[in-house]
């Protein structure tokens, strides 16, 4: 369990901090990948090219969404947000 700094283990057990639910770090990480384009696939990144569809996969523990991707066509400086397409 990861508990606020100021809870120490005497307070977590007077006010049984260890049994409470959103303290419970069971979730899986967020993990992602690309699909397409491949690894070392080369794209035109000009106006004319047209538009590109890249495919990949995202999931998170707990049930939860994910909500939101990112991808960067200049190594991470500028980001756009991806449409996203849930298949469940």
């Amino acid at each position: 369990r990861v508990l606020p700094p100021h809870v120490d283990a005497e307070i977590a057990k007077d006010q049984d901090w260890w049994h409470k639910p959103e303290y419970i770090c069971n979730d899986l990480n967020i993990n992602s990948a690309i699909g397409s384009p491949a690894h070392n696939e080369e794209l035109s990144l000009k106006q004319e090219a047209g538009w590109y569809t890249m495919r990949g996969y995202a999931y998170t523990g707990g049930g939860r969404q994910i909500t939101r991707v990112e991808v960067s066509f200049d190594s991470g400086f500028t980001w756009k947000f991806a449409t996203l397409h849930n298949n469940e």
